[in-house]
């Protein structure tokens, strides 16, 4: 591995799985100081000990992006310990599954409290932050479902739409601060998740003979944090306002002729 990220402190929000967790790794294993946040401290801890154990370095802090306290204490804690916060990787996500005319008032609020609002609050404080310090580099977690509907998922269909919104607008306001601001988006992607939620039949198709995917597989989480630490480095110096689609090719194909009835 290189060492690009070598002195750097680099927050991750929602690092105690999944995506989060190999992005974390990934920064750590490159030279960062990850700060691990999220909602339970038990998965955050045990992936402090798995980076120490690998050589890296990270530490966490438990905390609900949706709540501008928790989002305050996160930054006034990375502020004190770090001279500067380099990147900060938004990837704290929840779903909630339920057909658009049966979804709950609550439900509503807590996706999009957390996937969008949560995304807006740790982006304005960290980027206050890195105003003052030189700029920085924020990179969002979205996903395919921004473009297209998946599934009777509105509130996180919607809330990732809106995160791109946003991912456009800061990039431009806060270019002149010398703070990049770019979104990727993962596909179908093999988390222990997705390995809950489908029969071991149905995983070993989505593994190796998913059709609709021209890759005919699952995107891979340490494929989606390699885009992450592209955008964030310096590398991807005069990259802003972009959407990094890692999706197998899953969005290139519209999939009509495919549906067509066989002549």
């Amino acid at each position: 591995m290189s060492a690009r990220f070598a002195g750097s402190g680099v927050i991750v929000t929602g690092a105690g799985q999944g995506i989060g967790q190999s992005v974390a790794e990934a920064f750590a294993a490159e030279g960062a100081e990850v700060l691990l946040v999220g909602r339970t401290p038990d998965t955050l801890e045990a992936e402090v000990g798995r980076i120490a154990s690998q050589g890296g370095r990270a530490w966490a802090l438990q905390a609900d992006v949706s709540v501008p306290a928790d989002v305050d204490a996160v930054v006034a804690a990375a502020s004190r310990r770090w001279p500067r916060i380099d990147v900060l990787v938004n990837n704290a996500a929840v779903v909630h599954e339920a057909p658009f005319l049966e979804v709950s008032d609550d439900q509503w609020s807590e996706v999009v409290g957390i996937d969008l609002t949560g995304v807006f609050l740790m982006s304005q404080r960290v980027c206050r932050a890195m105003a003052g310090r030189g700029g920085g580099s924020v990179v969002h977690i979205a996903s395919i479902d921004a473009s297209g509907a998946d599934g009777p998922y509105v509130a996180y269909n919607a809330a990732k739409a809106g995160l791109l919104g946003l991912n456009r607008t800061m990039a431009v306001e806060l270019a002149e601060l010398g703070i990049r601001v770019n979104a990727v988006s993962p596909g179908f992607t093999h988390t222990a998740m997705t390995e809950s939620a489908v029969t071991p039949e149905i995983m070993d198709h989505l593994l190796h003979r998913f059709r609709r995917v021209p890759m005919r597989r699952l995107v891979r989480p340490a494929e989606v944090a390699a885009a992450v630490l592209f955008l964030a480095s310096a590398e991807a110096s005069a990259i802003t306002g972009t959407n990094v689609i890692v999706d197998c090719g899953l969005t290139a194909n519209l999939y009509i002729l495919e549906t067509l009835p066989t002549p």
